[in-house]
């Protein structure tokens, strides 16, 4: 390994610099350095010329497995009270409101042996938000006013994870690891967990109750943030730390920045990458299998082995290559064979990552409910298929594609958003693999039979686990069995070892002859060349190069990214898609019999770097395929043709129809928050079906009738179609008369077209509609808060708006979720719905959402006094953090398509508008936007001009009772329907061009 020392001076810290061969993706046009200081700490400094968002991430190789046993949650803990200030810096939210003023954003994760920090930033800034991170692992303030509000923000967090599936699943999942193991122990934390050793010592009259600081937690809270202190210099160290930077500067400025900054972090001399070294499993945890009750109604099975460290096997990746043909989906596959049976909805193979001390090896899948009645059968044939495995040849061929393909993902890889490239890199960094390797982790270098043979014999039924997850288990699948309540969620499991007769079964040799090992991939790309041109600047907008009766065609050629990929977007619009709950959820079945019919043909595609989704919408169908350009026609036409053939399966339409039934049902058990903004767009859209409405339906629908409403829906469309990338215009044409000769379908009228509208609340009107939640489990309440400013259209109003949620999204979040701990979700933003926009405020919380909604008005009216008093160079400089976010390039060509499809599809295919909206943002006056906050958000506008509706969902354990207020319309469900009738609709949003009723009549 090649590094070169450099010496220090009076200004620069020493550090030594890896002088090897860095490779990277054929066009990435980035220069890397990757350098170690003296205290340890390793750092890849990046930098991008064209790039107009900095970013930066710290990983720490410490989590929750470094935990306390009698301080639980700890490192979680640590995670928030870390970045809250700092010797440098020590205002608490000095590092939030400095990232979100210069149009960036920041996050912190913590998981079981890594925790990060990271933000991205106006690339102007960067210097000053390194100084900020760097600050946090110097020397943090760990206020003591802080402690008892940060370990409630922390209790808030684990309400809100209280009925999410996952989280239980994964904390019973450790719960039942080896005793005493480190991965067992509750990672998220709560009050109880994170105070036990403090409540234990009180308890024991150890802790003196002294009068402290407001905020301190009294005796509990002082003793709990001196462990904390005490736990970060015991596990904090420069040497378990990894950066990545990515900036304008040159490589030496960032190597200037970052080495004063970050040098003087301490090194304690630890382990840099501690590894639990005690098994995670022992014999009575392996050949069992868990049943777990879950809150949502599906059925799903787990998989899973424990298998060696991954990491330092980056060449050859023995479980990957298992991984590829055990989740494989194409014929002969063990999930084809499941489908067959209607056992299956969906399969996977995967390696856990991210996990030190805990590599582990699953297959899951999702069963239908006689897949789950049946589960024994399909435990059978995925040990079948690892039998298969074990007898067969690995033909060179298979490693020899792996290799390719993984290759080709390397060669043409985009780039990404900034802050998610950062934390991309100060991960790898982390990993014990060399750092000419640092870009290229995926590639799959070299074929070891024997270790990927190794690897096989320990997916043995006898050395593995199971787990069946479902909202109920009848006894005649459980048999006798003792439920256990896990401690902190309070799940419900219970624990059997699989019979001998099983295990022998499961040892058998396969007797399936539908299962074999995977055919050579069709869809490998063979044309690869691109043809790049001297541009002197990208073009803003694909153009209009195709018009029938029945479809329009708007195309770009790329021109600035230079990969051989395209990307394809289709809108089929039909009449008959969307009328009624039974039109709705005829097409929602189409378009995912479709998707299942092409499982096999599109697992092989996206193994090979295509992807394709079809989905439905209000106004008919959505086709997107993408990836490289040379087999992407191939692909869509494949799609395109199964739409317009295909024959409706009686058992598969069960299959979907049981697992739309399902969505439906489980929608209503969401997190509160995501329920109450759904409800708030189902409230302010003039006709929208309900779930509860679409599920009613299910039950009356027959094979016939989907094949029926195919026809009936592709009869008479407009299609509609975007096509980006390495594609010649001639060759894209040719794509658009293949859709229309393959649809061949009549034409609608223009008046038959879907055009989204919004609900016009009038002014004056202060509307709450109340809605209970559907589980009882459900602690949290939610309160989405909606002042609807106008019409979409109205580009002044749209533009105030923008900026008046930019400025507003730091104070919100520090004042109702840092300050007051209303919940753990608290966010502001700019809210469109239909064609009517406004601003949003959406809080969780066990409060009582009528208190929490007291709670936004008043920091609605603190912000207005907050505004009317700032200053000319704050209101510039709130102005220029948006106006960097606006002025962000796409990074790659499916971020181009993406922001080019949203103007199609909103109607109004303004491709410029986000360069016309920060010129004009640039010019806005304080006054300007303070009259119209005054107008439409302010407080003491209500009754008056503000518009606001609130969706108040309310937990079935709420016992408080909303108080009779004043001047407010109260909607109750069993009426909000005929409130809705009595509103009425802006219009629908028009194309924006110079000659509006030309192009009108074009599109």
């Amino acid at each position: 390994m090649s590094w070169r020392s450099v010496e220090g001076t009076s200004h620069l810290p020493g550090y030594s610099v890896f002088s090897g061969d860095i490779e990277r993706p054929d066009l990435d046009d980035r220069d890397y350095r990757v350098i170690e200081l003296q205290n340890g700490l390793r750092a890849v400094l990046i930098h991008d010329a064209s790039a107009d968002k900095a970013a930066a991430c710290l990983t720490v190789a410490v989590g929750s497995m470094q935990d306390p046993r009698d301080m639980q949650g700890l490192a979680h803990f640590c995670e928030h009270m870390i970045t809250k200030g700092s010797e440098q810096f020590p205002e608490e939210n000095d590092f939030m409101s400095f990232v979100f003023s210069n149009g960036g954003t920041k996050n912190a994760v913590t998981g079981p042996s890594l925790a990060y920090y990271w933000f991205s930033i106006g690339p102007s800034h960067l210097t000053g938000g390194l100084g900020r991170l760097a600050g946090f692992f110097q020397a943090p303030h760990f206020k003591t006013t802080l402690t008892s509000r940060e370990i409630y923000a922390v209790d808030s967090e684990c309400k809100r994870n209280a009925q999410n599936d996952r989280r239980r699943v994964l904390q019973v999942h450790k719960t039942l690891t080896a005793p005493g193991h480190p991965y067992s122990q509750f990672g998220t934390g709560n009050f109880e967990s994170i105070t036990e050793a403090a409540r234990k010592l009180q308890e024991e009259g150890k802790l003196t109750d002294e009068e402290g600081e407001e905020g301190d937690g009294g005796a509990v809270g002082r003793e709990t943030r001196r462990r904390l202190v005490e736990w970060w210099r015991e596990q904090y160290c420069a040497g378990r730390m990894t950066l990545a930077v990515l900036g304008r500067e040159s490589l030496d400025e960032l190597t200037d920045v970052v080495a004063p900054l970050f040098s003087p972090i301490v090194n304690r001399g630890l382990d840099p990458r501690p590894i639990i070294k005690e098994p995670f499993w022992g014999p009575s945890e392996m050949g069992t299998i868990i049943y777990i009750k879950t809150v949502k109604d599906y059925y799903d099975f787990n998989l899973t082995f424990l298998i060696p460290d991954q990491a330092p096997l980056y060449e050859t990746q023995p479980a990957r290559v298992l991984a590829h043909f055990l989740g494989h989906e194409g014929p002969g596959s063990v999930c084809t064979y499941l489908k067959k049976k209607g056992w299956l909805v969906s399969l996977s193979a995967s390696v856990s990552s991210r996990n030190r001390s805990v590599t582990t090896f699953k297959v899951d899948g999702t069963l239908t409910k006689e897949g789950y009645a049946n589960y024994r059968e399909v435990l059978t044939a995925v040990f079948n298929y690892i039998s298969l495995l074990r007898s067969s040849a690995l033909e060179p061929y298979h490693f020899d594609e792996l290799h390719a393909l993984s290759t080709l993902a390397f060669r043409f890889r985009e780039k990404a958003q900034p802050h998610s490239y950062a934390n991309a890199l100060s991960y790898s960094l982390s990993e014990p693999r060399p750092p000419e390797h640092l870009l290229s982790e995926a590639v799959v270098r070299k074929w070891d039979e024997d270790l990927v043979r190794a690897t096989l014999d320990l997916l043995r039924p006898e050395l593995g686990r199971v787990t069946l997850e479902a909202r109920e288990h009848p006894e005649d699948i459980v048999g006798e069995a003792k439920w256990e309540k896990e401690r902190w969620y309070g799940v419900e499991y219970c624990v059997k070892r699989l019979e001998d007769e099983f295990l022998e079964r499961l040892r058998a040799p396969n007797d399936k002859q539908e299962l074999h090992l995977p055919r050579p991939n069709p869809f490998t790309p063979e044309n690869l060349s691109v043809e790049k041109k001297n541009i002197a600047s990208p073009a803003y907008a694909p153009t209009c190069i195709r018009r029938t009766v029945v479809s329009a065609l708007w195309y770009k050629a790329d021109d600035q990214f230079w990969v051989p990929k395209a990307e394809v977007r289709l809108e089929i619009r039909s009449p008959s898609a969307h009328g009624s709950p039974r039109q709705a959820v005829l097409t929602r079945l189409l378009a995912d019999l479709v998707e299942d019919a092409l499982s096999e043909i599109a697992y092989d595609a996206e193994l090979a770097g295509l992807t394709y989704s079809i989905s439905s919408l209000r106004s008919g169908l959505s086709v997107s395929v993408g990836g490289y350009a040379d087999k992407l026609p191939v692909l869509l036409r494949t799609v395109l043709e199964m739409l317009k053939n295909i024959n409706i399966d009686r058992e598969r339409l069960k299959v979907i129809a049981e697992q739309v039934k399902l969505g439906y049902d489980n929608f209503y058990l969401g997190q509160p928050s995501n329920l109450s903004e759904t409800f708030a767009s189902y409230f302010l859209t003039p006709t929208v079906w309900t779930p509860r409405e679409k599920a009613a339906e299910l039950s009356y629908i027959t094979a016939s009738d989907v094949q029926k409403h195919k026809e009936e829906l592709l009869s008479r469309v407009f299609v509609q179609s975007l096509v980006l990338g390495s594609i010649a215009e001639a060759h894209a044409i040719q794509i658009a008369e293949s859709i229309d000769d393959i649809l061949s379908a009549r034409a609608i009228s223009a008046s038959e077209q879907t055009h989204e509208r919004g609900l016009l609340v009038p002014e004056k009107q202060n509307i709450v509609l109340r809605k209970t939640h559907a589980h009882v489990g459900e602690a949290n309440s939610s309160l989405s808060y909606w002042c609807q400013f106008g019409f979409a259209g109205d580009t002044s109003l749209r533009r105030a708006l923008d900026l008046i949620a930019h400025m507003v999204r730091e104070p919100c979040f520090t004042q109702l979720r840092t300050q007051e701990q209303l919940g753990y979700v608290v966010s502001s933003s700019t809210w469109l719905v239909g064609s009517a926009i406004g601003l949003g405020v959406k809080v969780q919380s066990t409060r009582a959402p009528w208190v929490v909604e007291d709670r936004v008005e008043a920091f609605l009216k603190s912000f207005r006094e907050e505004l009317a008093a700032m200053d000319e160079a704050t209101f510039e400089s709130k102005k220029q953090g948006l106006v960097v976010k606006l002025l962000e390039k796409p990074k790659n060509l499916r971020e181009e398509t993406a922001r080019f499809w949203g103007a199609m599809r909103a109607g109004h295919y303004d491709f410029a508008r986000r360069e016309a909206d920060a010129a004009a943002i640039t010019a806005l006056t304080r006054e300007e936007v303070l009259q119209t906050y005054d107008r439409l958000v302010a407080p003491s506008s209500a009754g008056i001009s503000r518009k606001k509706v609130s969706i108040q969902l309310v937990s079935q354990q709420m016992k408080d009772v909303a108080p009779a207020v004043d001047n407010v319309a109260l909607v109750s469900e069993d009426v909000e329907d005929e409130f809705k009738a009595s509103l009425g609709c802006y219009p629908a949003v028009l194309p924006v061009f110079s000659e509006p009723a030309k192009v009108r009549a074009m599109l």
